[in-house]
C-alpha cells in the first residue's frame, strides 16, 4: 500500500504545481473584442475601430483581426505583464501592456510606452459569437 501513496501524492503534487503555474496563462487563452480603447485621453468605441478581435491559444499564439487587418504572433504573460510579438512582419517591436484585469469576461490592458498611453478594454466572445472568416 505504501509503495502506492508515494507515487500518487508525487503526482498529485506535480499536477498542483502545474495548475498554480498556468492560472493566468489559461484565464486569456480565447477570443476577446474590443469595448474601448483610450489612447491620449480620447475614448474611442471599439465598435468604432471595426470589429477588433484577438485570439490567444494555449501554445503561445496569437492572431489579432482589425477591421480585416489580420496579424499572427506569440504572446508571453508574465509578471502582470503580456508581450506581443508579431510574426508577420520581421521588423516590428514587441508590444508589451501592463495587465490592469484578467477574469473570465474582461481584459483591461495600459500600454508601457511613454509615447502613445493607451488603455485598452476587451470582453470575452465565444468563438459561436463571432463572425470571421479564419485563414
Amino acid at each position: 500500500m505504501k509503495k502506492f501513496v508515494a507515487p500518487a501524492l508525487i503526482v498529485f503534487i506535480l499536477i498542483g504545481l502545474t495548475q498554480c503555474h498556468n492560472g493566468s496563462d489559461s484565464k486569456i487563452v480565447g477570443v476577446w473584442q474590443l469595448q474601448e480603447m483610450v489612447i491620449n485621453g480620447t475614448k474611442l468605441q471599439g465598435s468604432s475601430l471595426g470589429n477588433w478581435l484577438w485570439e490567444f491559444n494555449g501554445a503561445g499564439g496569437y492572431l489579432s483581426d482589425v477591421a480585416g487587418m489580420r496579424e499572427k504572433g506569440r504572446y508571453t504573460l508574465k509578471d502582470g505583464q503580456i508581450s506581443l510579438q508579431i510574426t508577420t512582419e520581421k521588423n516590428r517591436p514587441a508590444q508589451v501592456y501592463k495587465v490592469a484585469r484578467l477574469d473570465s469576461v474582461e481584459l483591461d490592458l495600459l500600454s508601457v510606452e511613454n509615447v502613445n498611453k493607451q488603455s485598452l478594454r476587451f470582453l470575452r466572445r465565444k468563438v459561436s459569437e463571432v463572425t470571421v472568416d479564419k485563414d
